[in-house]
């Protein structure tokens, strides 16, 4: 009995699952991560799904178990926090990553209410957000940032 592992089916049900249900919010949505300044602010906002790390463990009887690790990458601009009057703001940063986490969340929810896990079509025993996420809303610019992480554990 073989145990091979080929995590490219599911990276692209997740990729294809997010371009589907975010397309509404996000101009650029893919699995090559750009970085501005190379991502210009016309093609944001901008979302990549990045690997970043397999655990291969080997369970006492039957085959190994693959999580995985990626990140959900956003860069977005928002209002120049130094162009609105202290107290007198009249939007922020944070107030633009809000609307994109919401959509976020809303398309990796779980399959069914009963299952609580979000499969990808069958070709991963769970996908869910797993841990902090790193956010600058542009305090000090108008460049938006967020590293949102993401964890897959394979059949």
């Amino acid at each position: 009995m073989t145990n091979a592992f080929n995590p490219e089916p599911a990276w692209t049900a997740l990729l294809e699952l997010l371009q589907t249900k975010c397309q509404s919010t996000f101009k650029v949505i893919s699995r090559r991560h750009t970085k501005p300044p190379t991502l210009s602010s016309a093609k944001q906002p901008a979302l990549f799904v990045v690997e970043a790390r397999y655990m291969f463990r080997q369970r006492p009887h039957g085959l190994q178990k693959v999580e995985a690790v990626g990140f959900l990458i956003l860069y977005f601009q928002c209002p120049d926090p130094l162009s609105q009057a202290i107290g007198r703001e009249q939007s922020f940063g944070g107030s633009v990553l809000s609307g994109m986490l919401a959509t976020i969340t809303a398309a990796m929810s779980p399959d069914s209410i009963t299952s609580n896990k979000l499969t990808l079509g069958g070709l991963v025993d769970n996908c869910w957000i797993d841990g902090d996420a790193d956010v600058d809303p542009g305090i000090e610019t108008s460049q938006g940032a967020a590293i949102v992480p993401i964890r897959i554990v394979f059949p």
